[in-house]
């Protein structure tokens, strides 16, 4: 990696000649074709944006095979002939697929440097060079279009997971450990003989997985991954898998192929699959082709010339810009398209700008409305206006993206950044004005906006937390405690996320920040699935998925239908019924109190489904309640499901107060 002063001395004259941000830059420079390579069997077209550089050239490295080293100098070079807006433009009348490539610029001062090809969508081990490929020939058996039938964000039960984690843990017999292929992978157990990797899945009910990061990143070795480990938050190749995760990250085909091989498996078994991107920084800022081609266009600078750092990754992408636009969202549509990919998570998405956001969520419809759209909306950095960035605050603008709602995470499990602090399942105190809005997912401008989490990889895991903030207690208090947390972000309005784990109480044994810690901490230990919290979270997914009504659509039926009322500091009441009808309504009660709660519920006849950390959805409990004889006791550390079922009408509750505009829900 160079050094920023290096960047600094490179890009300082480019600064300032140019105004890249001015309405004449983006006139006279602005492309809407096609840039990279266009593949046909006897001829390939490439296009590259360099706008301020003397000329480009391709230069030609030979064809991958298997025994091929790829040379030190290149045996052939092309040059590029300039087209216009930018863009230089070559063709090429043979068969290329295959053909190892790199870019060469040279610069008005005679100064010549070389880069991939930032439009790549292949590249030889450890992202060296690009490699053209005919993408026919990396489609799987069986591969295709298809997608699991879903309308709704709110009906959405995503899991976020990690590729390596996942299929790591040595006690295992799968075969790929630490691959992609290690996801396709089905009858496999651990040494319980319980199911483990996709069949694991599978059983879990969710119906997203959520993947972390798995295009091309710097910071493992993919000569020799077992020696490193990095989450992957580090960009190298935006349109590249990563080929630390394939079986062989020499064949610039293989990890194309195992991607999707890995994508249909998932698809096979009734998952949709997400993909987490990073837009929002590069990981070597000095050398990537975005400086190379266009010195100090596609990052953003302070006034005294400094790169924008509200990533706190030493740069920011600068998403504002047209061509820097256009790239992000050719990018999202390429994976859309040629992976099948089912919803996009976005890294620090408040860094991006709301017309691109935008562009990418109407894009994406196009191609199908059901694909997901949601990320980190915080409000990070200073020079991109606030106005203009994709942040939480701006739901009402960004209709069909979804934001992470922190607040709901911080009132449950306290705050992330410390571990000592108790949210309400730990017994502390909340502020019920914040928790009710949360639970009836009033945040956001819309319900599917709001993304109800307690845990996700950033930060220490709920158990590590709650073991912290509580220590010296017993397991079982703290399965309790667990299982409790987990209820309320199942049972609450909104999108239902959870971390990989998080159903049997995953421990990075105190790591706040495991993103380059090894296997021994990051990985799922399959031994513990055994736990009785897996079972009671499979029952609270499958009654989530079942009962529409804690999971409506829009405001209006919030509003209509939910109260949530605060008992206590440590008790909550949610009341919760039917839209199509006056006679049925659910009861809920979280009791984060170390002891029986009593409290007082309308007379009639109940089924319990949830009661005392156990449930019974299958086959629920039948509770007679005459006049007079209605307290009840709710049991420690626990949550209580009822459905009133005979005639006795639930109250009008329209009066319900929410932040919303039930009239545009």
């Amino acid at each position: 990696m160079q050094s920023q002063k290096d960047y600094y001395s490179f890009v300082n004259p480019y600064l300032e000649k140019y105004d890249y941000g001015s309405l004449e830059f983006r006139h006279d420079y602005h492309f809407s074709g096609n840039l990279g390579f266009i593949y046909e069997k006897n001829r390939t077209v490439f296009k590259v944006w360099s706008p301020v550089v003397k000329n480009v050239e391709i230069l030609s490295y030979g064809f991958w095979s298997e025994d091929y080293a790829i040379p030190v100098e290149p045996v052939a070079i092309w040059p590029m002939e300039y087209l216009e807006k930018g863009v230089w433009n070559l063709k090429i009348d043979t068969d290329l697929h295959l053909m190892i490539y790199r870019l060469r610029v040279t610069y008005d001062n005679g100064e010549q440097r070389t880069c991939h090809d930032p439009y790549s969508i292949a590249t030889t081990v450890n992202s060296g060079h690009s490699v053209v490929v005919d993408l026919d020939r990396t489609q799987p058996e069986n591969w295709n279009q298809r997608r699991m039938d879903f309308t709704r964000s709110v009906d959405a039960i995503i899991y976020e997971m990690n590729i390596r984690d996942f299929t790591i843990y040595p006690e295992t017999d799968i075969e790929h450990k630490g691959k992609y292929l290690g996801l396709t992978e089905t009858d496999r157990t651990n040494q319980d003989g319980l199911p483990v990797g996709l069949d694991y899945l599978t059983s879990l009910g969710i119906t997203h997985v959520q993947l972390m990061p798995f295009y091309d990143f710097a910071t493992v070795n993919e000569e020799h991954p077992s020696i490193e480990y990095n989450w992957g938050y580090d960009p190298a190749n935006y349109n590249v898998p990563e080929g630390s995760f394939a079986t062989d990250p020499y064949n610039p085909l293989t990890r194309i192929r195992e991607t999707k091989e890995m994508i249909q498996a998932l698809h096979d078994k009734g998952l949709r699959v997400i993909m987490d991107v990073v837009y929002n920084h590069v990981y070597d800022v000095a050398t990537h082709p975005f400086t190379v081609l266009v010195p100090g266009y596609y990052f953003r600078h302070t006034a005294d010339g400094k790169l924008a750092n509200g990533t706190f990754c030493g740069n920011e992408v600068a998403s504002e810009r047209s061509m820097v636009s256009k790239y992000i969202t050719d990018s999202v549509l390429y994976w859309a398209r040629e992976y099948n990919l089912d919803g996009f998570r976005f890294d620090l998405l408040g860094i991006l700008d709301v017309f691109t956001t935008r562009t990418i969520r109407e894009q994406l419809d196009e191609i199908d409305p059901s694909i997901i759209m949601l990320g980190e909306g915080w409000n990070m950095g200073d020079v991109l206006p606030e106005v203009l960035r994709t942040t939480a605050a701006r739901s009402h603008m960004l209709r069909g993206i979804g934001f992470f709602n922190d607040q709901f995470r911080n009132s449950i499990r306290g705050n992330v950044f410390d571990k000592y602090t108790q949210g309400f399942a730990a017994g502390g105190e909340t502020d019920s004005n914040f928790l009710n809005y949360d639970l009836l997912a009033e945040r956001y401008f819309r319900p599917g906006q709001m993304v109800q989490y307690v845990a996700a990889h950033d930060n220490y895991t709920l158990f590590d937390q709650i073991t912290s903030s509580l220590p010296m207690r017993s397991f079982e208090e703290y399965e309790r405690r667990q299982n409790l947390a987990n209820s309320m972000v199942l049972l609450s309005q909104g999108v239902a996320f959870i971390h990989s784990g998080q159903e049997f109480m995953r421990t990075k044994f105190g790591n706040p920040n495991s993103y380059n810690s090894p296997d021994s901490v990051n990985q799922i230990v399959w031994s513990q699935t055994n736990r009785y919290s897996v079972d009671y979270f499979r029952a609270l997914v499958k009654f989530r998925k079942e009962h529409q009504i804690f999971h409506y659509h829009t405001f209006n039926e919030i509003l209509k239908n939910v109260q949530v009322d605060f008992l206590s500091d440590h008790l909550i009441k949610m009341r919760i019924r039917s839209e199509n009808s006056h006679h049925v309504d659910f009861w809920v009660f979280f009791n984060a109190y170390g002891g029986f709660s009593p409290t007082l519920i309308d007379a009639g006849t109940y089924k319990i489904y949830f009661a005392d950390n156990g449930y019974f959805i299958d086959e629920p409990r039948i509770l007679e309640l005459e006049e007079g004889g209605n307290m009840i006791n709710i049991s420690p550390l626990s949550t209580l499901v009822m459905e009133k079922i005979n005639g006795y009408p639930a109250p009008d509750i329209d009066s319900v107060e929410g932040n919303g505009d039930v009239n545009n829900a």
